[in-house]
């Protein structure tokens, strides 16, 4: 049995992907482990759910929460969805760490991932006593240094093999980008 992480949520036609509705329909899916979605940080301050840079050509880090849909969701209304699965956060734009930390640990009893392409955004979430597990995108082609500290590793699955594997056997291993068929039980597959 493979390990699916739905991405974006389970997204129609008619349901947006990283909206409330998506995320937890993805949630309440047994196909799936856990749900991936993309958070980014609004002009005042709010952590909302949105893969894009900009909405209606406008950056969402100088837009207010008031000023986007109301299918976006904030990360505290997801976090309130009751799930043991994993919550894989993907972080975009961020400068409010404390704020973060203090809405991640909150909510402890979860099962939360956080992760990013940028290394920074992940060492100032990498705190003392935090209670959600930290990884990086991509790890393998952004370092090899300092991965003591990261509970998981996110890598394109075209770079999976048993050697990088083995590299990362003491950490949890998330791949995205997949285009071939699914090939190793320990991991965990990031699906469209």
């Amino acid at each position: 049995m493979y390990k699916l992480i739905k991405h974006r949520g389970l997204h129609t036609e008619s349901i947006k992907e990283n909206t409330y509705e998506a995320i937890f329909n993805a949630f309440n899916d047994s196909k799936y482990v856990g749900v991936e979605f993309d958070v980014r940080e609004t002009l005042d301050n709010e952590f909302v759910i949105f893969h894009n840079n900009l909405f209606n050509g406008k950056l969402i880090s100088s837009t207010c929460l008031y000023e986007l849909p109301k299918y976006v969701p904030t990360l505290k209304s997801i976090l309130k969805i009751k799930s043991s699965k994993i919550f894989l956060i993907e972080l975009k734009n961020i400068t409010s760490f404390n704020k973060l930390i203090n809405l991640l640990n909150k909510y402890s009893s979860k099962n939360l991932y956080v992760m990013s392409f940028s290394n920074n955004l992940i060492k100032k979430v990498s705190v003392p006593n935090r209670t959600y597990k930290i990884g990086i995108l991509n790890y393998i082609l952004n370092t090899t240094k300092d991965i003591n500290n990261l509970d998981f590793i996110c890598i394109l699955n075209s770079l999976l093999n048993e050697n990088i594997i083995n590299t990362f056997k003491d950490k949890e291993i998330f791949s995205y980008g997949l285009r071939e068929k699914l090939k190793y039980p320990q991991v965990y597959y990031i699906v469209d």
